[in-house]
């Protein structure tokens, strides 16, 4: 297996969040253990406490309806202190957020909490980035044949709009959109400035033991009539693949219907890969929707729209909470 690449500062930042979230949510579990466990005995002790009487004072029976103050029995009340009551702070979770004015003002970063319900978590990767790095590195562990590290991708032949651009906005679109169904999401980056080798983006998905690794991307083809939208998944591959093959498959089908209902695009269905490094490596559930074709003019500026971009993130997110609800 090839050596760990370095991790940049604030990807390590946002799995030393995670952690801490985790480390947290153990502890306030066994805190709230406690704390029922000293109401129930506390309740306990009152019932017992109530239901003694003195000799002198046991009740005769009553027919049913008779109070005991009707039947001339005196009743002792005993008045026990109410239990101190602790309130648990909300269990954090802790993720980046990012602003965006406009498609090519670079994001600024701004740590927000946000209730984490569900439990389930999504690792988003907008592919790509600002700068690409061609060196080298495995399409899958120890493997032989070799890709380019991450490429910059392509850029839109209407509007010069960068895919990395395109992606990281509706992966923060995306973002917003889980996380307002109660999933715990964790991005990659949320900024064009980093350098991230598909094998380390792809660790952090697996260290964060996601539930469902949904990496975003956009086409470019020489044929500039080409449009649509498609999403990618693993093929099977013995020792990489074959764990999370099928569930990744299941993915892309939720996807890829409800990207084509929600934009009426053409449907170019889904497509099992064995040549991705962010497949080959991944140990979670991935999937990858190519959201459209950059090469071709009209597509190229309906992506460039908020409210398509929109349309996008919020039927991701749809199919993504469809699938993690299958998975249980």
């Amino acid at each position: 297996m090839a050596n760990r690449p370095p991790r940049d500062a604030s990807t390590a930042e946002v799995l030393e969040q995670f952690r801490r979230r985790k480390a947290l949510r153990g502890r306030l579990k066994i805190a709230a253990a406690i704390i029922a466990l000293v109401f129930f005995l506390a309740a306990a002790a009152a019932a017992a406490v109530v239901s003694l009487r003195e000799p002198s004072q046991t009740a005769p029976s009553t027919p049913p309806g008779t109070s005991l103050v009707a039947a001339g029995v005196t009743t002792t009340t005993v008045s026990l202190p109410a239990p101190s009551t602790h309130t648990l702070p909300p269990r954090p979770s802790t993720v980046e957020t990012t602003d965006t004015t406009s498609a090519t003002t670079t994001p600024t970063t701004t740590p927000t909490t946000v209730a984490a319900n569900s439990g389930w978590v999504v690792v988003i990767d907008p592919g790509h980035q600002r700068r690409g790095n061609y060196a080298e590195e495995p399409i899958g562990p120890g493997s032989a044949t070799t890709k380019a590290k991450v490429s910059s991708g392509t850029a839109g032949v209407a509007t010069g709009v960068p895919e990395s651009e395109l992606v990281l906005a509706v992966g923060l679109m995306l973002r917003d959109a889980l996380q307002a169904k109660g999933v715990t999401v964790i991005m990659t980056r949320t900024t064009q400035d980093v350098d991230l080798s598909n094998i380390e983006r792809t660790r952090i998905a697996n260290e964060a033991k996601a539930d469902l690794y949904i990496r975003v991307h956009a086409d470019g083809a020489e044929n500039g009539a080409a449009r649509g939208i498609h999403v990618l998944y693993p093929a099977v591959t013995r020792g990489w693949t074959d764990d999370i093959a099928a569930p990744s498959k299941r993915a892309a089908q939720l996807a890829q219907s409800a990207l084509i209902a929600a934009t009426g695009a053409q449907d170019r269905g889904i497509d099992a890969r064995s040549d991705m490094t962010g497949f080959n490596w991944s140990d979670v559930p991935v999937i990858i929707p190519e959201i459209g074709f950059m090469s071709n003019p009209d597509e190229d500026r309906l992506l460039a729209t908020s409210s398509y971009r929109q349309k996008i993130a919020d039927a991701l997110a749809e199919a993504a909470v469809q699938f993690l609800k299958e998975q249980g």
